[in-house]
């Protein structure tokens, strides 16, 4: 981490640490970009309204050209492009608010967005040279080039250190040579500019070379390139996936993105930044799902009642809003931390793909179970809002793998503390110092508590819960840490809890700064339902948390692995009754 960025906030949180300067007060977007923001919204749902046909795109499984050609014109391929290269210069914010009102109107048409500027050509913002830029960004923001960025492979996707596609310099050439190919790539079809990562041999201040990953701007124009069929997939029909193939391409020295063998660093760091599009733009997609199932409910009789009325439904559209509001709270949260541009939000990005991607799928599944038999046919559009938004928990990394990320990140820094800690007790009095540093920092945090910012009265409870649950997340974490050492990397269901109870935690914070910057702004009688929405929150959110750090310690994980273990030995399952 550079030395200027501050550190993460929920990075902090697993050492015992409360920055609560990085989220109060919540942020607010400027004046100037939410006018213009506005405008394009609202130009976009105009357009969207009287040309975007989403069950026929389902059904052709691809967007027309003139919906792709309108978006051009309004200048959707240029949000996140700085003006300087013809683009509007949107920050994050603004961005993913854009993508969020996208899905509301076509999951398939936010995607093929989304891929463009969150991923596909996010590696040029992030590490191009200037000369890279100003060849490719205004081609990019026009949609004269659309952008796809091309990591997964047969035998790569979560593990992105697994990628055979290989790129061999020619010195005499000027050119790396580039072969291999990629699988499930959003625009692989319609892209002009792919971001690209190879293995390349590179060798060491001895002379031994060794592979590593660099990044690559290919072009669609470079002989070699090429890409397959339209994939087959359950939902997002409309958007482009293909194989994407390069057959001995000549690629020039100058389109090496960032620094030779460090590719990998230039993909988790777009990755990281772009999976907020992921987030916001699954809220769009409930938004449009519950407004149809709104319409259903208060209108559909049974037993001479609106649906509306009774109270397992009135149960599932409340916790559709206390999730919604709770996930929309971190994400803008979030994307205001990228758009400060001096903090870590790696986990907090991860933690909101994870949230969001997660409600998105339970929110429109409650949806379909609120309209009945109705949400099952074809010719409504719950089935395929289930449909479009199931992929959404295995983009841009799986939720599995993020919440093994957000455990072991957010531990790494107490671990190394631990380790000096364990060090010292080998040799006590060299290391006197540490180890009297330690027991001091021991006594205090089991005696007191770090606090937050005082807040609205009416979030005093949440308050106190989130201090108390961020509190005993450190102990347990450190609890962990002490028990497995190094070996926590392999116990993935405990890595897994700590997760689950460090994005509750974030969470309850985004939501409590939210609502208490609303009452400073508005004043607490015209902010009764966000009091409730944070305070309905907050209270599953600790009950969680306390369940999952008390499984941290007791819990069955030996014989699920083991009944796992067997299972996989049979391949099916084998049991019957007698």
């Amino acid at each position: 981490m550079s030395k200027n960025v501050k550190p993460s906030f929920s990075k902090a949180l697993f050492s015992g640490v409360l920055l609560d300067e990085l989220v109060f007060p919540y942020p607010e977007m400027d004046k100037e970009e939410k006018e213009n923001f506005e405008l394009m919204r609202e130009s976009f749902k105009k357009f969207a309204q009287d040309k975007i046909d989403s069950e026929k795109i389902d059904k052709e499984a691809q967007i027309p050209q003139e919906i792709i050609d309108e978006m051009k014109e309004l200048g959707l391929f240029g949000m996140i492009i700085p003006e300087e290269y013809d683009g509007f210069g949107f920050s994050t914010t603004a961005y993913v608010k854009m993508l969020e009102a996208v899905t509301e109107q076509d999951p398939s048409v936010a995607l093929t967005l989304g891929a463009h500027q969150s991923i596909g050509l996010k590696a040029l913002l992030m590490f191009g040279t200037e000369e890279q830029k100003k060849k490719y960004l205004p081609k990019l923001a026009t949609g004269e080039m659309i952008a796809a960025y091309c990591l997964t492979e047969p035998g790569a996707g979560s593990d992105a250190a697994g990628i055979k596609t290989r790129a061999v310099r020619d010195e005499k050439k000027g050119v790396y040579v580039l072969n291999g190919s990629k699988i499930w790539i959003t625009n692989g079809g319609i892209a002009d500019f792919f971001t690209v990562f190879a293995k390349e041999p590179i060798a060491d201040t001895k002379g031994d070379e060794h592979d590593k990953i660099s990044a690559f701007i290919v072009t669609r124009d470079m002989p070699g390139v090429s890409s397959g069929k339209e994939e087959d997939k359950l939902g997002i029909k409309g958007s482009s996936t293909t194989e994407v193939f390069f057959d001995n391409v000549e690629v020039p020295f100058e389109n090496l993105l960032g620094q030779r063998g460090k590719g990998f660093k230039v993909a988790m760091e777009v990755l990281n930044s772009g999976r907020l599009g992921l987030a916001g733009g699954t809220l769009g997609g409930i938004r449009k799902v519950l407004k149809d199932a709104m319409d259903h409910i208060t209108q559909r009789e049974q037993f001479r009642k609106k649906l509306a009325e009774f109270e397992l439904i009135k149960k599932k559209v409340s916790q559709i809003a206390v999730d919604m509001f709770a996930a929309e709270s971190m994400i803008y949260l979030t994307t205001a931390m990228i758009d400060r541009g001096d903090v870590d939000y790696s986990l907090e990005s991860a933690m909101c793909k994870i949230k969001a991607t997660e409600v998105g799928w339970e929110s429109i599944n409650e949806c379909l179970q609120m309209v009945g038999g109705l949400g099952y046919m074809n010719e409504y559009p719950f089935q395929r809002a289930l449909r479009d938004v199931r992929i959404n928990p295995i983009f841009e990394g799986t939720n599995e793998i993020l919440r093994l990320f957000i455990a072991l990140a957010g531990m790494q820094e107490r671990g190394e503390y631990l380790k000096k800690i364990g060090g010292a007790l080998k040799d006590p009095i060299k290391g006197f110092g540490l180890l009297t540093d330690y027991a001091t920092e021991w006594v205090v945090n089991r005696v007191t508590t770090e606090r937050i910012r005082d807040v609205h009265p009416s979030l005093t409870k949440a308050k106190a819960d989130f201090e108390n649950w961020a509190k005993n997340l450190h102990f347990a974490a450190e609890r962990v840490l002490i028990h497995y050492g190094k070996n926590i990397i392999y116990r993935e269901m405990v890595s897994e809890r700590l997760a689950n109870a460090a994005i509750d935690l974030y969470g309850m914070i985004a939501t409590i700064s939210r609502v208490d910057t609303l009452i400073k702004k508005k004043g607490e009688e015209k902010c009764q339902r966000e009091i409730q929405l944070c305070n309905a929150f907050a209270e599953q959110a600790w009950r969680r948390i306390r369940r999952n750090l008390l499984m941290t310690d007791k819990n069955i994980d030996k014989d699920l692995k083991e009944i796992a273990e067997f299972m996989t030995e049979e391949k099916q399952y084998p049991f019957e009754t007698e």
